[in-house]
């Protein structure tokens, strides 16, 4: 298989050059399905960076389709592949709010019946188990890849208990006959569940402050009425 030249490539030495590179990702014309990848990986990255766990320069790339992981970073860490998807879909996310009772676990032993944070660990481990058997892919594509992330996106329309929700997720994930990501992680709404299958498995929340790389490009900023 040909492969083909990453869709976008920087190199980010500072935090300065960081938001810029984040503008420029959230304002590039680009297939849907690549938008929201990019939009999963900035909001990954902007919640790493406030709690401290990213270290720059790093380098930034994003693969075409098909090529690879969705982006690969280069850094301090070695040469590290970065997978998103999509935890759930809108049609299990209408059949959620027909179905089930939303109201969030308060204990942490009451894990039956049909609650959000059950339903949300299973979905996402059935992710991982799906995602593993691709891959080899991905070191085929990338052979000088050293290990893989994986990022999985949850909706977050839910209200959800943090602490139930992890557990469950490390419970079902380590359950798994097949796992080959360095390190999986979850965002949910403004909240990262991250390296869920590590020992360094923490619930990060994102910075409430709006970055100016987040504000509209100047061609939407028109007023409505003139």
């Amino acid at each position: 298989m040909k492969r083909c030249l990453p869709m976008f490539t920087r190199t980010v030495y500072d935090e300065t050059a960081l938001e810029d590179c984040f503008h420029e990702l959230i304002h590039a014309r680009v297939a849907e399905q690549d938008k929201i990848e990019i939009g999963c990986l900035i909001q990954y990255f902007m919640i790493l960076k406030t709690h401290g766990l990213m270290e720059l320069p790093i380098d930034i790339a994003k693969h075409h389709q098909g090529q690879g992981p969705d982006f690969t970073l280069c850094s301090n860490e070695g040469f590290i592949g970065a997978e998103m998807t999509k935890v759930t879909t809108a049609d299990y996310q209408v059949w959620l709010k027909k179905r089930l009772n939303y109201r969030p676990i308060r204990d942490l032993d009451f894990y039956t019946g049909h609650r959000p944070e059950q339903r949300v660990a299973e979905l996402a481990a059935m992710r991982v188990l799906r995602k593993n058997y691709k891959i080899e892919n991905y070191y085929a594509s990338v052979p000088e890849m050293s290990a893989c992330d994986l990022v999985l996106e949850e909706d977050g329309d839910t209200a959800m208990n943090e602490a139930v929700l992890m557990a469950l997720m490390q419970e079902k994930i380590a359950a798994l006959r097949i796992q080959r990501y360095r390190r999986v992680s979850m965002i949910s709404g403004s909240v990262l569940y991250y390296a869920i299958n590590t020992k360094q498995a923490q619930v990060l929340y994102a910075p409430e402050m709006r970055p100016a790389w987040l504000m509209p490009s100047a061609e939407f900023r028109q007023p409505l009425f003139q």
